[in-house]
């Protein structure tokens, strides 16, 4: 296997002149590094990724810490990352903060063990607090996705969960729906916390009260709206619409629902968040809002980038808002 000392000698220049063509660091004239090139061309010389990093103290990489690998909408994250990370001559990696702030902690810190220019991090845990108190902390910039961070102390992209609420159940409402039932996320990550806030608020705006009675809390996964769904009906027999905190929650009340003989949405409306592939091939098509998750990681990206490039970027958060798709799931019951 050939080494650098063999590029040296087939090209007739020093170490150092290798490396700075290697590094794109330092003047080099353009013969010599045709000279250089070549003569790795000819020895077949792959330079080492591990070296490269120790010696530039950058690993030519962007780190991407998610809550969990499952999903549509991580899909979509990961993918649109992956594909801008290569564009830019980047490579991406990704890692698992398992929701939890310790975990995600810990992965930060590997990221930059391992060299990485830049960290993304999507988290449902992490306060405004901790990130400012983490950031002071790393060497590379920190984008936040999913959090709000005061103006002028963080970069990050962040999508409107109120915003969200407010517009489901401002559809229900709108259709004559008011013994309205929620199934939740889990009241442990903002996420959760803030789509109560703006369900409950908007309830609340048209006169109708809030019934703690008529919410489950879940963790959002297929059996979890499943099971949820059996127990709000077991609560009580009045529901006309169910409010779901995401579309697999959806989908699984919907499974409920048609095995009790209760029809979607005849006798119960249903509504989702996220515009998961799936939610448009439901029997019925499921109304849902469509969250922007595309758009939320190239901001973010971009960013990252941005910051990597020494280029000015304003610390503060870009808040994209979400759009109702009316679907086959609701229904107007107004007379």
């Amino acid at each position: 296997m050939a080494t650098i000392n063999d590029v040296c000698k087939l090209a007739g220049v020093s170490k150092a002149t290798v490396s700075r063509v290697m590094n794109g660091k330092g003047p080099v004239k353009e013969e010599t590094k045709k000279l250089i090139f070549d003569a790795m061309e000819t020895l077949n010389y792959k330079p080492s990724l591990v070296a490269q990093a120790l010696a530039t103290n950058s690993s030519n990489s962007i780190g991407l810490i998610v809550s969990f690998f499952d999903g549509y909408y991580f899909g979509i994250l990961l993918k649109e990352a992956t594909r801008i990370a290569e564009e830019s001559g980047k490579q991406l990696i990704v890692t698992d903060g398992h929701n939890q702030l310790e975990t995600e902690i810990e992965a930060i810190n590997s990221l930059v063990a391992r060299k990485c220019d830049a960290i993304l991090i999507y988290s449902r845990t992490m306060t405004a607090d901790d990130y400012c108190e983490i950031q002071k902390k790393l060497p590379i910039p920190l984008v936040v996705i999913n959090r709000t961070l005061p103006d002028g102390l963080g970069h990050a992209v962040a999508f409107d969960q109120y915003d969200a609420s407010q517009m489901a159940i401002e559809h229900l409402v709108e259709s004559g729906h008011k013994n309205i039932a929620i199934i939740t996320l889990n009241m442990g990550s903002s996420t959760g916390q803030i789509r109560l806030k703006g369900a409950k608020e908007t309830l609340e705006k048209h006169g109708i009260a809030y019934d703690d009675n008529l919410t489950v809390i879940k963790d959002g996964k297929l059996e979890d709206g499943y099971q949820a769904c059996k127990e709000l009906l077991k609560r009580s027999q009045d529901i006309t619409a169910i409010f779901c905190f995401n579309d697999h929650l959806a989908l699984g009340a919907i499974k409920a629902l048609k095995e009790l003989n209760i029809r979607v949405p005849e006798d119960i409306s249903i509504v989702g968040i996220d515009n998961d592939e799936i939610s448009a091939f439901l029997s019925p098509a499921l109304t849902t809002i469509n969250i922007p998750i595309k758009k939320v990681t190239q901001l973010a990206m971009d960013k990252a980038l941005r910051l990597i490039s020494d280029k000015e970027v304003k610390a503060t958060t870009e808040i994209l808002k979400g759009n109702l798709i009316i679907r086959e799931s609701t229904k107007n019951i107004i007379k």
